[in-house]
């Protein structure tokens, strides 16, 4: 049984992206649904989340030594969630390699307030391998890349 905010298993629930990445682009994302309805089902979700892209900080993250986060080399990702009492207020990733760091801030907090309940009451850890085919991740990189392998 596999779930997610773009109903790939055939249902949806709520989806926190920690990671969506390759060697070209960097993404965080969470996504939240509207409420369950009684029998505690999802009927729809946010498919396209509040991310925030790597690509939207020129020289941040890429294949090279021109970016601070060089994907050619070993860096490390922190996801830290900021909390207001019982309420999600905030979403921070934080890249960093041999001392240079980036950092993104996904969402208002509006936005991550509508994950609380879930975040609060436990979420699967899911990790996936999606594929180096271009079609299929162009969603995440077309803009730097193209349609070429990344």
């Amino acid at each position: 049984y596999y779930c997610d905010a773009s109903r790939v298993g055939g249902q949806w629930c709520p989806e926190i992206d920690l990671m969506e990445a390759n060697r070209h682009a960097f993404q965080a994302t969470p996504h939240s649904c509207e409420a369950p309805t009684g029998d505690h089902h999802y009927t729809s979700c946010d498919r396209d989340g509040c991310a925030q892209n790597a690509r939207a900080l020129p020289g941040a993250y890429g294949h090279g030594s021109e970016h601070k986060i060089d994907t050619r080399f070993p860096f490390e990702v922190r996801t830290h969630f900021d909390d207001g009492g019982d309420e999600l207020v905030g979403m921070r990733t934080v890249l960093s390699q041999q001392g240079r760091s980036i950092e993104f801030r996904s969402c208002a907090s509006g936005y991550l307030s509508a994950l609380s309940r879930q975040v609060r009451e436990g979420m699967n850890l899911v990790l996936s391998y999606w594929g180096d085919e271009p079609a299929r991740m162009d969603w995440l990189d077309s803009q730097s890349c193209g349609r070429q392998a990344c």
